[in-house]
């Protein structure tokens, strides 16, 4: 018998969303501690790189937090969709559960709208995940 593993799933969801859209550059799943649950692309565990998934995982839990904070303040209600747009891409973060999201690097050149549409495909998969075993 097969078992597989959250962190596993969670994973293969990334590598899915990875492979499937073009201009996606780094794909992370972090808890609202900052922590890294899981990433892909597997280069993207490197330490001293400023786009790496320990990096992405620390500033999307900060992101997660201004923003929640944020809309309560304004009276917006809960968090869909944070995205930042840059000169050389964009960040997207989607909430997943209450302790974690998923954050995409997009390229400046990619579809952005269906980038966009498959990370939020993604983010609800991996939700369904999380609260399996709650």
């Amino acid at each position: 018998m097969f078992t597989l593993y959250r962190e596993d799933a969670l994973r293969r969801h990334l590598e899915i969303l990875f492979h499937s859209t073009p201009g996606l550059r780094a794909a992370v799943i972090g808890n609202v501690d900052g922590l890294v649950v899981t990433s892909y692309p597997p280069e993207a565990e490197d330490l001293t790189n400023p786009t790496g998934d320990h990096s992405l995982a620390a500033t999307t839990a900060l992101i997660v937090g201004l923003a929640e904070r944020t809309l309560e303040r304004l009276a917006q209600g809960a968090l869909d969709r944070v995205m930042i747009e840059g000169e050389e891409g964009v960040v997207a973060v989607f909430p997943c559960a209450d302790d974690a999201a998923l954050a995409v690097l997009i390229a400046k050149d990619a579809k952005l709208g269906l980038t966009l549409l498959a990370a939020r495909k993604t983010a609800d998969q991996i939700k369904a995940i999380l609260n399996s075993n709650r």
